[in-house]
């Protein structure tokens, strides 16, 4: 773990927050939920107190529609590291995955929902990066919907390492 100055933690939550503000905007524009960060855990999360690196930031997605609708979900990652990761993937799949460890969740996906990953990613040192997937919502009985996102590094030769996860939510109507 790398230690960050306190004039780095403060210049890195200004730009993050500043485009946090950003995607909300967008976000709620194109009439999709939106959750990020608050402050505290923003600094927690760039202290290295809270989490491993990179690290979702926030996320939009389409929270109710009818069967055979398009659908969207979009995670904003940041990589506040001096280091680059490669290949880092998002991994999104429905099912209650938020409370259970990765492999629980995955083994246990709602497989009438679609899952899917990102295409290998570099995060470069420093920055900000957006993973944007559509589907096609199936068609399920009336009710509330759990998706899940992970991300996470692969390794070609090895095991490879999850860095977050979150959550959102799908209301059939």
């Amino acid at each position: 773990m790398v230690n960050k100055n306190e004039e780095f933690i403060k210049a890195t939550m200004t730009r993050v927050n500043e485009e946090l503000a950003v995607m909300r905007e967008i976000s709620q524009g194109q009439g999709l939920s939106f959750s990020s960060l608050e402050p505290q855990q923003l600094e927690a999360k760039l202290r290295g107190v809270a989490t491993k690196s990179p690290f979702i930031v926030g996320q939009s997605w389409t929270s109710a529609t009818s069967a055979g609708n398009g659908a969207s979900y979009n995670v904003f990652v940041v990589n506040p590291d001096p280091g680059s990761y490669y290949p880092v993937y998002a991994t999104i799949y429905f099912g209650l995955g938020n409370f259970l460890t990765i492999g629980e969740g995955w083994s246990g996906r709602d497989k009438r929902w679609p899952e899917f990953s990102s295409d290998r990613t570099m995060l470069s040192a420093g920055s900000t990066h957006t993973f944007s997937f559509s589907y096609r919502v199936p068609h399920v009985p009336l009710g509330t919907y759990n998706g899940n996102s992970v991300i996470w590094r692969g390794d070609w030769h090895g095991i490879g390492v999850d860095y977050d996860r979150g959550s959102f939510d799908m209301k059939m109507l």
